[in-house]
């Protein structure tokens, strides 16, 4: 398997804790370590909110805040541990959340990352510079995007997206390998014209990867590429899908990819095939 390490994003809040249970999942599956990151910046300056005074009596704005981010990352290493996962490392850097994130996957580049969905549906603030939707256009990592609660049962099904293209060979490749490391059913999906063109298309692929025929293969038919992709992508719990057109002048003409990650209604793993990897 290709991910030896994985890395979560934290702050404590809902779909936060959603992320660090995606991600506690597959640090267990894969049995490799987990790192828990917190960022957090304020000015010593600054006055603590009185929730912060109340909750961390003494102290000034900064100190507050830096046992506010060890607890935080220790609330999410407990939880990966009781997930099973062996090994967890807690890290609280000082700065932005984007630049902290970036720091830790570049010293891991063999790593996944995983963040929640916050704000990612919101065109406002995406604008003001949301940090999933930053990520996804920045980080030099796949990116798992963790969207839905999820059950003890974890993922069942994984959705691998191709157009039968080199680079999403790529990601499917990577997909079908993470699926059969949370044992998971994976499903090849393509948007076609008609059926007949989809099938040509997934047999192919079925037959590049080495698994024809045991392989579970869908074809939506008809309509606009990526709201057919979302709409497929609500019958399983994972799709993965290549990241091409989120770098770059294409990202702005409204690239597949790049509609996707703002309309799928379940977790989304991005596969950066824009980085040659070892």
């Amino acid at each position: 398997m290709s991910y030896r390490h994985v890395v979560v994003g934290t702050d404590g809040s809902a779909t936060a804790q959603r992320a660090v249970t995606a991600a506690g999942r597959v640090a267990a599956a894969l049995d490799v370590p987990l790192v828990v990151v917190t960022a957090w910046r304020r000015e010593l300056a600054d006055p603590p909110p009185r929730s912060e005074e109340a909750r961390y009596p003494g102290g000034n704005a900064a100190s507050q805040e830096s046992h506010w981010a060890v607890e935080v990352t220790s609330d999410a290493a407990g939880a990966a541990r009781r997930l099973g996962v062996r090994e967890v490392r807690q890290a609280q850097p000082i700065g932005e959340p984007l630049a902290a994130l970036l720091e830790v996957v570049d010293r891991h580049p063999d790593a996944l990352l995983v963040v929640g969905t916050r704000g990612l549906e919101d065109a406002g603030e995406r604008l003001v510079g949301n940090l999933p939707h930053q990520l996804t256009h920045h980080s030099p990592v796949d990116l798992l995007l963790a969207a839905r609660p999820h059950t003890d049962a974890g993922w069942t099904t994984v959705g691998l997206a191709t157009d039968g293209s080199r680079t999403a060979a790529r990601a499917v490749r990577r997909g079908l390998d993470l699926a059969q490391g949370l044992t998971a059913t994976p499903v090849l999906l393509t948007v076609a014209r008609d059926d007949a063109r989809g099938q040509r298309v997934l047999a192919e692929v079925a037959a590049d990867l080495g698994v024809d025929g045991s392989v579970r293969a869908d074809v939506v038919v008809g309509g606009e590429v990526a709201r057919a992709l979302a709409t497929a992508a609500a019958e399983v719990d994972l799709l993965v899908l290549g990241n091409k057109g989120m770098t770059g002048p294409s990202r702005l003409l409204g690239s597949v990819a790049n509609r996707i990650t703002h309309e799928v209604p379940t977790d989304l793993l991005l596969v950066n095939t824009t980085r040659r990897r070892a």
